[in-house]
Formats: structure tokens, C-alpha cells, sequence
């Protein structure tokens, strides 16, 4: 049994200040309108950050999110680890993996522990190419995160992802 929220009004001191909570089964309408524009206003953001990136000769925005996890984890981790951190598929991370490693951005290291396991680890090139991607991808997402911040901004948010449906 779930349990969902059905209704919410905003005020100016709290973005949810009542609600009612009701058991159910299935997704309300509004949680259903919630869940839609987060996936629709998540693919508008992202679209427009790669678009950006494009536009700045840079590479696509999925190399950034490889390069951020390595660098955040002290510059290395197994492969698997690295799917786990991110939202790869194995296959996906492979591919693009195997792509980064030819243009020197991370490279294989052989891991401790294991003679047969590698480790992905960053590379002093993958480091600045990260840098000049968060140039451009860091204040659009800024920019994207602030027009959310507070209930007005949420609400502009669901009014938007119904526009989009239309």
C-alpha cells in the first residue's frame, strides 16, 4: 500500500503548507503531473546544456558526468563502481569509456587488489576538459535550479510541463 499526497497549497512562509495524504495504489493525478514534468523539465535542461556545449566545440554532456564522478572519487575507480556512481548502463559506460580513453581524457590502471581488475582513472587532460565544460554547463544549471528555488518557482514549473504537453 502506498501512500500519496493528493492535494498541496503554497504560502509565503512554507512551499507545501498543507497537504492531505490518502492510501492508494495507484499514482494521483497530480503526483502523475509532478512525475511528468520532472522527467520533461530534466530533458529540456540537459538539451539545453548539451546544446551549449556543442555550440562551445566541447564534447557531449554524459563526458562530463564520467569525468566529475572519476574526479570526485580521489581520480579513479572499477568500472563497476563507476556505473553505480553515475546513470550508465555497464554496455553505455564501455563504449564511452573505451572513446575517453583514446582521447587520453582517462586512461586504464591496473588495480591492487585484483591482477586481472582495472581501475578508470582521470587524467591531468580529462581534469581541464572538465573544467571548461562546468564554464558552461555550471551556470546554466545554476541558472535552471534558481528558477525552482520556492513555491512560485515550482508552480511555474508544473504550469510549464503542461504547456509543453499541449
Amino acid at each position: 500500500m502506498n501512500f500519496h499526497l493528493v492535494e498541496f497549497a503554497a504560502n509565503s512562509n512554507k512551499i507545501w503548507s498543507k497537504h492531505k495524504v490518502v492510501k492508494n495504489d495507484l499514482p494521483t493525478p497530480l503526483e502523475t503531473d509532478i512525475w511528468v514534468a520532472m522527467n520533461r523539465t530534466t530533458r529540456l535542461i540537459q538539451s539545453e546544456i548539451s546544446a551549449a556545449l556543442k555550440d562551445a566545440g566541447l564534447p557531449p554532456l554524459k563526458w562530463y558526468d564520467l569525468l566529475w564522478s572519476l574526479e570526485r572519487h580521489g581520480g579513479r575507480l572499477r568500472p563497476f563502481e563507476l556505473a553505480q556512481d553515475t546513470i550508465f548502463e555497464q554496455s553505455n559506460l564501455s563504449h564511452l569509456s573505451r572513446r575517453m580513453v583514446s582521447e587520453g581524457l582517462i586512461e586504464f590502471v591496473s588495480y591492487a587488489g585484483d591482477r586481472r581488475g582495472k581501475m578508470l582513472q582521470i587524467t591531468d587532460k580529462g581534469k581541464e576538459l572538465r573544467k571548461r565544460m562546468w564554464k558552461i554547463y555550471g551556470p546554466l544549471l545554476h541558472e535552471k535550479m534558481r528558477a525552482l528555488g520556492g513555491a512560485e518557482g515550482w508552480q511555474a514549473f508544473l504550469a510549464s510541463a503542461g504547456r509543453q504537453a499541449d
